[in-house]
């Protein structure tokens, strides 16, 4: 297992923290990718022994989940939080961030910031592809079109609604969708589109947010704040990628450097919506692996997405489609979001690729009708 090239990563990541800022949390946080990959190339192997009919029923299983969570989201973004902010009125332990996320008056959250949002959204995107694979394999007649209206009413409402917040959500759902229509009708063009787009924005992230930043983007009263928060952090991490371009500042050591800046250092920033800074992170995971694990993660991190991408030629013919589109969800999703070391944040995204695994059932005998379900 440890030859696969899906193994290099982690592997890299491990001797990252030979030089990382607080090594031991950096091993704890390596160790736990390199479990999760081990652990998922593992299930993947074993899905192809499982019975069809319990493949059936962990699909619509997870089609129940995906509804239920689609119709949250749904109230949540029309009504403004009502069910988050009535669940952290009575249980506001459940949010440790809560002081820094959410406004109180007289004991009842009244508001909310986008992060409670962002993180359904990102979830509801990694799920969208398998679930939407199980109702087209496994269900028929009016609940397959019960599912799909439902999806598709919350898809448009995640597009369109202002409240939705999440703009990463909104183009990973529309380059989800536009690559598995380009696959739908030509799964070779759309499996090198999505590679190429992937190693595409991984090697030149570096050039590209300096880019932004010179072309004064931060500065346009167009984009929102947000936004042009992420082109000032970029920015300054891509600055200090090129202090340490080829191994990299160490694993999962962003978070500490940046707590050992002193608050002087980091308001002497003028004319910036936010302080140039990385935080716990760069909210860009290709930036992220550039500027802690170097050149040599980079490439790591390459052939982990390529490979994966390849071995999408390994699963039924009729699903292939649905891979391709997934895997451009993926790549988006980490592009502006989260850290590489958010636990919950890997663990999510390795669960939808097994969860697609096991939908598109690679141990079927040929194509099936839903019906026959």
């Amino acid at each position: 297992m440890l030859l696969r090239p899906e193994m290099a990563f982690p592997i890299w990541t491990l001797v990252a923290c030979l030089w990382a800022v607080a090594p031991s949390a950096a091993l704890a946080k390596a160790i736990f990718l390199l479990v999760l990959v081990a652990h998922v190339i593992v299930l993947a192997r074993h899905t192809q022994d499982l019975d069809e009919n319990l493949v059936a029923d962990v699909s619509r299983g997870l089609l129940l989940g995906f509804v239920l969570g689609a119709l949250y989201l749904f109230v949540e973004i029309t009504l403004r939080d009502s069910i988050g902010r009535w669940v952290l009125t009575h249980f506001p332990f459940l949010d440790r961030g809560l002081a820094k996320h959410g406004k109180m008056s007289g004991g009842v959250v009244t508001s909310v910031s986008g992060a409670h949002m962002t993180r359904v959204s990102a979830v509801f995107c990694l799920l969208w592809c398998p679930a939407v694979l199980a109702a087209v394999l496994y269900t028929k007649g009016a609940v397959k079109w019960l599912v799909i209206a439902v999806t598709a009413a919350v898809t448009l409402t995640v597009l369109a609604h202002q409240h939705s917040h999440s703009q990463t959500a909104e183009l990973a759902l529309f380059v989800g969708i536009v690559l598995l229509a380009v696959a739908t009708l030509a799964p070779t063009v759309g499996r090198w589109i999505a590679g190429a787009a992937f190693t595409g924005v991984l090697f030149f992230i570096v050039p590209l947010s300096l880019a932004m930043f010179a072309a004064k983007l931060h500065e346009n009263p167009d984009l929102f704040k947000s936004a042009r928060a992420r082109v000032v952090i970029w920015n300054y991490t891509a600055e200090r990628v090129l202090e340490n371009p080829v191994l990299g500042i160490g694993t999962n050591s962003t978070r500490y450097l940046d707590e050992g800046r002193s608050q002087e250092a980091k308001a002497q920033q003028k004319n910036l919506v936010v302080a140039a800074q990385t935080r716990a992170h760069p909210h860009n995971v290709y930036l992220q692996v550039w500027y802690e694990l170097g050149i040599i993660g980079v490439l790591a991190f390459a052939v982990l997405g390529l490979s994966l991408l390849r071995r999408i030629e390994q699963l039924p013919k009729r699903t292939l489609a649905f891979a391709i589109g997934h895997f451009g969800v993926c790549s988006v999703v980490i592009a502006s979001t989260y850290g590489l070391w958010q636990n919950w944040f890997q663990s999510s995204i390795v669960l939808s690729i097994l969860l697609l695994i096991l939908v598109a059932n690679p141990g079927s005998k040929g194509p099936r009708d839903a019906s026959t379900a």
